[in-house]
């Protein structure tokens, strides 16, 4: 891997870590991530001129985009109402790890893609069994796992598994129009960025607590929201931009993962949360499972 591709991906990795703290210690909302989104999509705007005409892109393109939308508004809330309930250092690992474990699992079930290999069921059983230490606080109990941010992060989860999936199949068609990988991604990132707070906006109406963070959220977090926003869309811009300078994709897929144990480290130092033995333990289980699947 070369040098820049490595800063890309270790810059990448903290920003991912830091807007999901800024998240929770701002105002874990959906309305929160959704002003911040739209404002990192209309700030990064001009990367549309990147591409032939969207009008040129096929009609599927556009049931795809409308889909990876949908799922992101569907992690964006996952994300907000279970750090609204819990802590970031057990939820944070536990959304960004899972889909690791499901979009093979998908691809594998539904798409008829390739067999998986011992080295990937090994680190997903690995995943799976940290996933299961995070949340104790002492002896196993099932009530430790039945709780509404649990609940929420796997919708992150299983959000993060749909627009990965998704993704590559609408890339695949704007790579086949003409796009470069580098265009097709950056005109992407931004597209998805102004069609997922579409989605949104039906909920933050019809939720009362989202609805009244709306007016407050615009008049006193606003460089909060665009700081936030920037952060979301660049992390995604910066790890295409890496893999187009690099031809070790499994290495930068598992250097994507040290956000999880970064994560983890501020939400203990910074947001003062519990560093509880188990949290640490299945942290470091995750991560062991997370580079046998990368580099397998």
């Amino acid at each position: 891997m070369s040098p820049a591709a490595l800063g890309l991906v270790l810059v990448s990795v903290c920003l991912h870590a830091g807007w999901n703290l800024l998240g929770k210690r701002r105002a874990p909302s959906l309305a929160f991530f959704t002003l911040a989104i739209a404002a990192g999509g209309l700030a990064f705007s001009p990367l549309l001129l990147l591409g032939p005409p969207l009008a040129s892109l096929p009609a599927s393109f556009w049931g795809w985009l409308a889909a990876s939308g949908l799922c992101q508004m569907l992690y964006m809330g996952g994300l907000a109402w279970a750090y609204a309930r819990g802590e970031v250092s057990v939820l944070y690992p536990l959304a960004r790890a899972l889909p690791v474990v499901l979009v093979p699992l998908v691809a594998v079930g539904l798409l008829g893609s390739h067999e998986l290999a011992g080295g990937d069921l090994a680190g997903m059983g690995l995943i799976l069994a940290g996933a299961l230490c995070l949340p104790l606080a002492g002896v196993p109990r099932l009530a430790s796992y039945l709780t509404p941010a649990l609940g929420f992060a796997l919708l992150a989860a299983l959000a993060t598994a749909g627009y990965s999936l998704i993704d590559a199949r609408a890339l695949g068609l704007m790579v086949n129009t003409g796009m470069t990988p580098l265009a097709a991604g950056a005109v992407f990132m931004v597209l998805q960025a102004l069609v997922t707070p579409l989605w949104a906006l039906p909920l933050l109406l019809i939720m009362p607590s989202e609805r009244r963070r709306l007016p407050v959220l615009w008049a006193e977090e606003r460089l909060g929201l665009l700081v936030t926003g920037l952060m979301i869309t660049a992390t995604y811009g910066l790890v295409l931009v890496a893999l187009a300078q690099s031809d070790s994709v499994s290495h930068i897929v598992a250097l994507r993962q040290l956000s999880i144990p970064l994560g983890v480290m501020l939400g203990i130092l910074w947001l003062r949360e519990r560093a509880a033995p188990a949290k640490l333990v299945g942290t470091a289980i995750m991560l062991a499972g997370l580079w046998l699947v990368a580099l397998d």
